[in-house]
């Protein structure tokens, strides 16, 4: 080994529809307009929260189909899939087609290339109308990451009447490595007044990684957010969510024998199978899926086959697994719409053969809001206003908290801290209230940027009472400020009114109030987040109370973080521990090790080679600056030109600064000696290469911090 490695929601108005006057004129109403125009807002915001009476209902059937294809192509038809019903009986207004795994999930697909990805996502488009769709539909959408793909096609007389509007689409790798090979692709749009969203996933495999699987989803619901006029909509904000995917939920079984019999009796033990259900008994515990349903499910587990056939593999010589319902849809109806529905009609798998799973289909009848005519819409538009000018004139508004003090208690690094408060308009008015910034602060700002509040701003109708969710979330921005001291977990919000209509006549008597809110926590320092050089001048762990600046005579070489982790694995056989980097750790496992990188104190024993491995990468992602920096890539790219990568990457190593250049040397001396006992942990350069180079670098838009990453692991001499 190298020596170097040893040292806004409104309740409704309460008001009957108004019975329309074909003779009224639009402008004989009263509207808002210059300093009122925060009013034709709020009118905006109620007019979607009445949706209900300005408009009338439609049916919309949506076709909702996930295969995971074991990236094989199948040559049977697609019918059998796609038209359950026969191709003209029966066809859906909507076709939400979800697919997993059309390339393999190997390093080159995951992280190296999108071509793959692309091309073969065409192809299925391509098959998809061919065989099934014949020209009655048209596309909307389709988007492919790494081996997932989905598309949404809507019937062509819907997309002629301009039914679509407002289309968007995210997409997000899961699990802490964040490769793509597990992940989302979401998709959102209107169908008239209704919002509908949908999810096509692929989540972590295996029996024992059920608490994975649920953090994929939780990382997905939380952290997909769809950028539309200013406004940001997660998954839940939408009308309905189909969600759709190889979501990789077993069974919570031991005999596989036992299972098999269970399977082929005649009717097969359904009960049993149900209840052994990894994603039923998660749903129905509440940690996962919340708000969801599932239609019930008849037909027999959809993994895993023998490609070509209809029967499971339960050969001995091969990869024997229990059987399981990874294959699911599920969907979501947000309970304050008023006028929508779902019901399912249609919940069962088709027979076809090339890939180990077999892919599933599913129906719904759906009710979608179309707006009524022009004059009636703005006969109900006015109607507000006016109903608004009677709540606002001659009040003052009023509003009281429910505590004034927010308690985050402990702040980890990278973790929220919740809590929350309620707030009631307790007066007779309208109550519209904004945050400010204190009086004579330095920084001006109203909250602090590591500070969440939701809604920050919101318009309260008479009696009606919101929550309001307060958080903090250290990221590698501002954690190091934590560390030294700089700034702590202290801030007051001042929330304030915007005054009435009744009350602008006694602003100048100091009619308008402001709320105080304290936030207080303690942030628990952390050695993520923080600089190498920070790091390496720290004496003790970050939390040690013995802490001092050392001189630079005395700092460190490398981070004792980063020791600590590369001699743990170099001690405890982690040189030949299979797919060492690739296989997710457990992160319960993590979050010990990290604990232990922040106090000084010794690992867990019983801490896994695979955990560590992932807290290592972690930490190199979250350091406050990249080890090796994309402005330093540029500024030698200008001055090489195309010549040969060896002189390139030299000449890119020499422009580090010195503890960016010995972490970086440090690191890539470990991978290589990982890389000569391949043959027992079956690692390649190909494989390593995507994880490191995420880690290590800032950023890779041009591809060429994967080059450089690939010529220090094969490269003779790398330095």
């Amino acid at each position: 080994m190298p020596s170097m490695l040893r040292q806004p929601v409104l309740r409704s108005v309460t008001m009957a529809t108004p019975a329309w006057d074909e003779k009224a004129k639009p402008t004989e109403s009263p509207r808002f307009s210059g300093e009122d125009e925060s009013r034709n807002a709020i009118v905006e915001i109620m007019m979607q929260e009445q949706r209900h009476e300005w408009t009338k209902q439609r049916d919309l059937t949506v076709f909702c189909g996930t295969w995971n294809v074991n990236a094989k192509v199948p040559n049977e038809n697609l019918e059998a899939w796609l038209c359950p019903y026969g191709a003209e009986k029966k066809a859906p207004d909507v076709y939400c087609i979800g697919i997993q795994e059309i390339v393999e999930l190997n390093a080159m697909n995951i992280g190296m290339s999108d071509a793959n990805s692309a091309k073969q996502s065409q192809m299925w488009e391509d098959k998809v109308e061919r065989e099934a769709l014949k020209g009655r539909y048209t596309k909307i959408m389709g988007k492919h990451f790494v081996g997932l793909m989905m598309v949404i096609y809507v019937r062509n007389e819907l997309v002629l009447q301009n039914a679509i509007s407002l289309k968007a689409s995210e997409k997000i790798g899961v699990g802490k490595m964040g490769l793509g090979n597990k992940g989302a692709i979401c998709i959102r749009m209107n169908f008239w007044e209704t919002s509908i969203c949908f999810v096509n996933t692929h989540l972590t495999a295996g029996k024992s990684k059920c608490n994975n699987r649920n953090l994929d989803f939780e990382s997905i619901i939380s952290k997909v957010a769809f950028k539309l006029d200013g406004r940001s909509l997660k998954i839940k904000d939408h009308d309905y969510c189909f969600w759709v995917g190889d979501l990789n939920y077993r069974l919570n079984a031991t005999d596989l024998i036992d299972v098999y019999k269970r399977i082929r009796a005649s009717p097969p033990d359904m009960s049993y199978l149900l209840n052994a259900d990894q994603l039923l008994t998660e749903r129905s515990s509440g940690r996962v899926f919340q708000g969801f349903l599932e239609q019930d499910i008849t037909f027999l587990p959809t993994y895993k086959y023998i490609p070509g056939t209809l029967h499971y593999d339960d050969r001995e010589d091969g990869k024997r697994r229990m059987p399981a319902w990874c294959d699911r849809v599920q969907w979501y109806t947000k309970a304050k719409t008023v006028g929508i529905g779902v019901s399912p009609t249609l919940y069962k798998r088709a027979e076809l053969r090339c890939s180990d799973h077999k892919p599933v289909m599913a129906m719904f009848s759906t009710k979608s809001l179309v707006p009524k005519p022009k004059r009636e819409i703005e006969h109900f538009r006015q109607a507000l206003i006016r109903k608004l000018f009677e709540y606002e004139n001659d009040h003052i508004p009023q509003v009281t908290l429910s505590k004034s003090t927010i308690d985050l208690g402990d702040v980890h690094f990278d973790k929220r801290a919740h809590d929350s408060l309620v707030i009631t308009n307790t007066g007779k008015a309208m109550a519209e209230y904004h945050f400010v910034p204190v009086p004579g602060s330095m920084d001006g700002v109203a909250i602090k940027p590591w500070i969440q509040v939701h809604p920050e701003s919101c318009v309260l109708l008479p009696g009606a009472s919101k929550e309001l969710h307060i958080s903090a979330h250290v990221t590698k921005e501002f954690a190091q400020k934590f560390n030294k001291g700089a700034e702590t977990i202290e801030h007051i919000l001042i929330l304030q009114l915007r005054p009435g209509r009744g009350a602008r006549k006694h602003q100048e008597e100091g009619m308008r109030k402001s709320q105080f809110i304290s936030v207080n926590g303690r942030y628990l320092a952390s050695c993520f987040g923080c600089s190498l050089d920070y790091l390496c001048h720290a004496s003790e762990a970050v939390r040690s109370r013995r802490l001092i600046t050392l001189p630079s005579s005395k700092a460190f070489k490398v981070p004792k973080e980063l020791w600590r982790l590369v001699d743990h694995l170099f001690r405890r056989g982690g040189l030949f521990e299979y797919e060492l980097f690739i296989t997710e750790g457990d992160p319960h496992q993590v979050e010990s090790i990290i604990e232990a990188l922040n106090t000084g104190d010794p690992f867990e024993k019983k801490v896994s080679l695979h955990s560590v491995a992932e807290t290592l990468v972690q930490f190199l992602r979250n350091l406050k600056h990249p080890v090796f920096p994309y402005a330093i890539l540029n500024q030698v790219e200008g001055a090489w030109g195309g010549r040969a990568m060896n002189g390139f990457c030299k000449l890119a190593l020499r422009q580090l600064k010195p503890i960016n250049y010995r972490v970086f040397v440090y690191v890539v001396a470990f991978i290589r000696e990982i890389l000569k006992h391949s043959s027992h942990n079956k690692l390649t350069v190909d494989l390593l290469v995507p994880v490191f180079s995420k880690c290590l670098f800032e950023h890779d838009v041009t591809g060429r911090a994967q080059q450089i990453m690939r010529h220090f692991l094969s490269a003779d001499n790398f330095t």
